[in-house]
């Protein structure tokens, strides 16, 4: 899938096709973030803003509904009259939604451009179904291996009134469905304000505690309430990757308590990565976050606000792989090295590796030369040299960790556009990072070599 841009914060003109794992390096505020929020926008809510063409889906009507009983769609009529269906999706985005994303007035993005471009193939192998209420009263289903979408009213009781905007509505959904959702990884996004979330996240329902607060100063006023304007003076002002963080985070209560995720029914190792990761064990009790690791061979179990910014950091990605995570997801992260030791970056770097290998694809921008050597040992390991099994067995390595530079893509963010980073068998390059690593080993060996003279003398 490949996303272009014009004109989106920092960026001018630039081009980014996703891999199983994608990464921008660059400096500070190259663009990067603009880059991943947009591309995450997109991936949450496509759904909202499939153009189907005028004309190109039979007219269906309640009466003939009503009549029927039962309405076929032929799928492949559907894409046929659609082949523009794909830009015509992130052309909507771009008017309609990416502005909200940001959080920001409807002309900040005025001159941006915004597109989307894939081979699409519709997928009419699996079966698919789609119904609405308790009852099933209205249904779209598929057969197995077949492109007919039949749509049925199964309450005819009287009980039900249907109006045709409804069902035109329902119909466009369950197209959107049938046709796309498989094209579309189901993105989870870790902000860069994930520690800051993570201490303050009730405090940050701004929703709840300035409606709350509007409600107290109208009723010492005596004054006739306006709920509308309430309601949209009280509207988020974070961009969506940041609310979305705090809705998370607000629902973990719920979340751990319910599920564990498909990754880890299928993967249970990801537990101890992440143990090995974290040093100890992130813990929900009594509607609390804990950390809980070993000390002087005892548990020491401590509340979240007096553990290590690491654990903090940290938190967003354990809930997510232990009770949410699936494979088809895309994991986007803002600078996962935070507050990490080189030791953790090194240990990331490894588990985005297991990630990618297990069906997630990840999606990270970082400032990173661990996370980025680290990856280049991981596509080392891929070559057959000599001592290579020794080299494993010395450092810990195993099949799991070995990565394909074919499955990887990184851009560096510079000149206000996207610099695909050249990758091959002996790893990614990264320029700007070696750059700064030479001078400070050119500025030491000038320091060192006067000293060592003055020392002569």
């Amino acid at each position: 899938m490949k996303f272009q841009f014009e004109k989106l914060g920092n960026i001018n003109k630039a081009e980014l096709e996703l891999g199983d794992l994608t990464i921008i390096c660059g400096k500070n505020n190259t663009g990067k973030t603009y880059v991943s929020y947009a591309i995450y926008g997109f991936l949450m809510n496509w759904h909202k803003f499939v153009g189907f063409e005028d004309g190109s889906i039979p007219e269906i009507t309640v009466d003939s509904l009503l009549k029927n009983g039962k309405i076929e769609i032929d799928l492949e009529q559907v894409v046929k009259k659609n082949p523009n269906l794909i830009n015509r999706s992130s052309q909507n985005y771009l008017k309609n939604f990416l502005h909200e994303v940001f959080s920001v007035s409807e002309d900040y993005f005025a001159e941006t451009s915004f597109q989307v471009s894939f081979n699409y193939q519709p997928n009419y192998s699996d079966p698919f179904i789609l119904s609405v209420g308790k009852r099933d009263i209205l249904k779209a289903f598929k057969d197995k291996d077949s492109p007919i979408l039949e749509i049925a009213l199964l309450v005819t009781d009287g009980s039900l009134i249907l109006t045709t905007s409804f069902l035109k509505d329902f119909l466009d959904h369950a197209l959107e469905m049938v046709l796309l959702e498989d094209s579309f990884a189901s993105p989870f996004i870790i902000t860069a304000e994930r520690i800051g979330i993570s201490l303050f996240y009730r405090e940050l329902d701004i929703s709840k505690n300035v409606l709350v607060e509007q409600l107290q100063k109208q009723s010492k006023k005596l004054e006739i309430i306006d709920f509308f304007k309430m309601i949209d003076d009280t509207v988020s002002r974070y961009a969506h990757p940041i609310q979305n963080n705090i809705d998370f985070l607000r629902d973990v209560f719920d979340i751990h308590s319910k599920k564990t995720s498909p990754l880890l029914k299928e993967h249970p190792e990801f537990a101890k990565d992440l143990k090995n990761l974290l040093g100890g064990e992130i813990k929900v009790i009594n509607d609390q976050i804990f950390f809980v690791f070993k000390q002087a061979r005892k548990n020491q179990i401590i509340p979240l606000y007096l553990s290590s910014s690491t654990v903090k950091s940290l938190l967003d990605l354990n809930f997510y792989i232990k009770h949410i995570a699936k494979k088809g997801d895309i994991l986007f992260i803002d600078e996962p090295e935070l507050n990490l030791h080189p030791a953790n970056q090194r240990k990331m770097a490894r588990l985005f590796v297991r990630l990618i290998k297990a069906g997630i694809k990840v999606f990270i921008t970082t400032h990173s030369d661990y996370i980025i050597k680290e990856l280049n040992n991981l596509i080392i390991l891929g070559n057959e040299f000599e001592e290579r099994d020794k080299t494993m067995k010395k450092y810990k390595y195993t099949e799991a960790d070995v990565l394909d530079p074919a499955s990887v893509k990184v851009y560096i963010a510079e000149n206000q556009t996207l610099t695909p980073a050249p990758i091959d068998n002996l790893g990614i390059e990264v320029k700007s990072f070696d750059k700064e690593i030479e001078e400070m080993k050119n500025m030491f060996d000038d320091m060192t070599e006067t000293m060592e003279i003055a020392y002569e003398l």
